[in-house]
């Protein structure tokens, strides 16, 4: 007899390729509800701040306006504009809020966040010297992180009323 034949020992139950297949899924699912946790808890004080509607309202309706100056922007098309979206509902955008009433700020620019087929709109108040914004009837404003939440405002705002008026 031959002694390079080779054996085969077969252990009865899971095989090691089985056990490999069902660690990848455990590990998959325990990634897949990290993702989940860290993205719900990047927005949890905003929109606990905006509310549900206003939330909704602020990062996908397809009408949005800039009121500043006296005048009127459509911005629904505007470079940017995901962005600006994003930074109002991330929690990493601002560092708390302040009465409005306290903090008395002088509101120069308005977005108006709409939609074509409903009646509820949603608008945001920005103060950018002291860079606050607010919903008109909340009784406190956000603070707005000066670096980059403020300066990317400032920006963004400069640059939709200059490609506007060229």
């Amino acid at each position: 007899m031959s002694t390079s034949r080779k054996s085969s020992i077969s252990r009865p139950g899971v095989s090691s390729g089985k056990l490999v297949v069902a660690a990848m899924i455990l590990i998959a699912a325990v990634l897949a509800g990290i993702t989940v946790w860290h993205h719900w808890s990047k927005g949890y004080a905003s929109i606990a701040y905006w509310g549900a509607a206003n939330g909704e309202n602020i990062r996908y309706a397809p009408i949005v306006k800039l009121k500043t100056a006296g005048k009127s922007f459509d911005i629904s098309k505007a470079r940017g504009l995901v962005h600006f979206r994003q930074a109002l509902i991330e929690d990493a955008s601002f560092t708390g809020t302040t009465a409005q009433e306290a903090s008395e700020p002088a509101w120069t620019h308005e977005v108006v966040f709409s939609w074509p087929e409903k009646s509820d709109v949603t608008v945001v108040q920005f103060d950018l010297e002291r860079g606050l914004l607010a919903l008109p009837e909340h009784p406190n404003a956000l603070i707005a992180k000066p670096d980059p939440t403020l300066s990317g405002l400032s920006t963004f705002f400069a640059d939709v009323t200059s490609d506007a008026s060229q």
